[in-house]
Order: structure tokens, then sequence, then C-alpha cells
């Protein structure tokens, strides 16, 4: 039995541009209009459609790609905002910022469901940020009572409602920013000996 050689580097390389070219077409086609068809898109990739097909027989499997970015974008950003180790306050305010930014660049995501990536894509982040949680309350920084796969939770929850109230308008980017930052390190923070000792911030 024989088998197809391997296409050659450059068919390769060709094949990832054309690929890459056709998620930026969507992400800008869909940021306009997010109903627009798989037609539309490959109109504004500069590919034929055959090509685009190629690599994406269905719209769900282009809208899984650009989930996929996402998810690496957002796990990127949790691995930087937590490479070594900073200090509670800092790393609150990076999530705070990356949460946001994120949200408005893919925000005609929003009304898909994306359910279609798997649980895995749909937490990406998560270890690194429940790493530092568990570092950072090893060393007294955030609450002891509270399991640091509590505080991912939250953080979780409280960042995606940051995200809904830009794309809503009740909020702009940098109001948001700033108020969910503030949220979450008033949250997570260890009280201080003071505090410890008084009962209203138990």
């Amino acid at each position: 039995m024989t088998t197809d050689p391997p296409p050659p580097p450059s068919a390769r390389a060709d094949a990832r541009r054309n690929r890459d070219a056709v998620i930026a077409a969507a992400m800008r086609v869909l940021s306009a209009d997010p109903e627009a068809s798989m037609r539309e898109v490959a109109d504004a990739s500069g590919l034929t459609r055959t090509t685009v097909y190629r690599h994406f027989p269905s719209r769900e499997e282009l809208l899984r790609a650009i989930f996929e970015l996402v998810a690496r974008e957002a796990d990127a950003a949790a691995r930087e905002a937590t490479a070594g180790d900073p200090g509670l306050e800092q790393v609150m305010r990076a999530v705070a910022r990356n949460a946001v930014a994120l949200g408005q660049r893919f925000r005609f995501l929003a009304g898909y469901d994306q359910t279609v990536l798997g649980e895995a894509a749909l937490t990406a982040g998560d270890d690194p940020l429940l790493r530092w949680i568990e570092v950072a309350q090893a060393r007294g920084e955030t609450r002891a009572e509270l399991p640091p796969a509590w505080q991912l939770r939250a953080l979780r929850s409280l960042a995606t409602g940051a995200i809904e109230a830009v794309l809503a308008e009740q909020l702009d980017a940098a109001e948001a920013q700033q108020l969910l930052a503030a949220t979450l390190i008033a949250a997570f923070a260890a009280p201080s000996a003071g505090d410890r000792d008084d009962p209203a911030v138990r």
C-alpha cells in the first residue's frame, strides 16, 4: 500500500496563510454583520470560495477556529499576567484589562453558542490563574477561607459581567476595567492584621 507524500513546506505555508486570511476576513465581516454569510467572508478574504470551503467546510468550523483564537489569546494573556508571581493588585488589574479588551475585540461572538469548542477551550487561561492564586494564597496575599478554585470561578464570573456591561453600553471600557479590578482586589485580598481583629471585615 502506497501513501501520498506530505505536501512540501511551501505548500503548507501557503495553506496556513490562506487559513489565517479567512479567519482575519471573517473577524472583519462578522464584526460589521454577525449574520454575514460564508460567501461574504470568502469574498472579503480575497480567496476563491473553493479555497475557503477547503479550510472551513461549514460556518460552525469557521466559528470554532475563531473561538480557538480567543482561547489562545486568553491563555497567553493569563500567562503573561501571572509570570514571575507578581502581587495581587498587579495581576487583578491585568486580568481586568485583558478581559475587557478581549471582550471588545471579539464582541461579535457574543450571540454564538460557545459550547462548540468544548470545556477545555472555554477554560483557557484557567491553569496559570489557578496556579497564581494557589501561590498567592500560600504567601498570605489572598483570602485563606476561599478555596483557590472558588476564587477562580468568581473571577471568571465577575469578568464576564464586566464584559457584558461594556457590550450592553452600560459602561465604557475604561470604567469596566477600573471597576472590575477594584472589585477583584477587594474580594480576594487577605485582610490586614488590623482588619482580622474587626468582625465587620471577616
